[in-house]
């Protein structure tokens, strides 16, 4: 097995981490201060960690900066989104993000789509509307058109940045990417929540380990994304695929951390997903 894969195996795994520290760390302190100090946080890890922040090419700078505005700008769409949309209806047009990042794959990287490829994804697609269907959360919220195609325009925006990853670590490396994509999030974190005006009560901030938790699993999810997207033989659609394995791992933890119901049937649902990934890696 190639090791970038087994790199964003690693990475779907804390990306399942990341959410459900971040779910605990919201829950003490508001989404704004979550962001802020768990950004901040990361930065720290991430200098810590990297020898060669900089000594990066500067040229690349406002690309990264670049990447940092667009994955802000697509956080806040979504959160828009989600205050308003019912929490499956969310969870269906999420899956759009495949969609996208598949076809700029194509377009810009120049990605081949094999009909094993396509038959892989269509089942984990499906697979994923399914787990989706269980969820019946927010019922009482509307699903507007407006608020659908916001959402539609965050994820375009994620799917951009994960191109954006894959142009930039051609020419910088992991650890740079790392650091001054974060330290750009930051400053815009910080921004939002001295707009916001939220009261920063340090000893309660302190108390709230969940933080701590996220940055760290966000720090070392990150570089595991960022290390395979920097190997030339990886491939963006593959990698789309795979991450989706996070929505499995979910799924166990949620029942396991936050006794969440009707488990069962979203395990035996995400089977069509590991199927579809199995499909698509092993018949190439």
């Amino acid at each position: 097995m190639n090791t970038w894969i087994i790199l964003i195996i690693l990475y779907a795994i804390f990306v399942s981490l990341i959410e459900v520290s971040k779910k605990k760390a919201t829950k003490m302190n508001s989404i704004y201060i979550v962001l802020a100090f768990l950004t901040t946080l990361s930065l720290i890890f991430s200098a810590l960690i990297s020898r060669d922040i900089f000594s990066i090419d500067y040229t690349y700078i406002p690309a990264i900066m670049l990447k940092s505005f667009i994955v802000l700008f697509a956080w806040l769409l979504g959160l828009k989104a989600l205050e308003g949309m019912q929490l499956s209806i969310y969870g269906m047009v999420k899956i759009s993000r495949i969609i996208f990042t598949v076809l700029l794959s194509c377009l810009l990287l120049g990605e081949k789509l094999t009909l094993v490829t396509v038959i892989g994804m269509i089942i984990v697609i499906i697979g994923l509307i399914l787990v989706n269907t269980t969820t019946n959360i927010g019922k009482d919220k509307k699903n507007s058109y407006k608020l659908i195609f916001l959402f539609l325009i965050s994820c375009l925006c994620s799917s951009i940045s994960a191109i954006l990853d894959k142009k930039l670590l051609l020419h910088i490396t992991t650890g740079q990417l790392q650091f001054w994509f974060l330290l750009f999030l930051s400053i815009y974190y910080w921004i939002i929540l001295l707009i916001k005006k939220e009261k920063i009560n340090l000893k309660e901030i302190g108390k709230n380990y969940w933080i701590l938790l996220t940055a760290i699993f966000t720090v070392v999810g990150d570089r595991f994304l960022f290390m395979a997207n920097e190997d030339p033989s990886s491939k963006v659609i593959v990698m789309t695929m795979l991450k989706q394995l996070s929505v499995v791992i979910s799924i166990i933890l949620g029942k396991l951390i936050f006794k969440e119901k009707e488990v069962i049937k979203k395990l035996l649902y995400s089977i069509l997903i590991i199927i579809g990934i199995v499909l698509i890696l092993v018949i190439k």
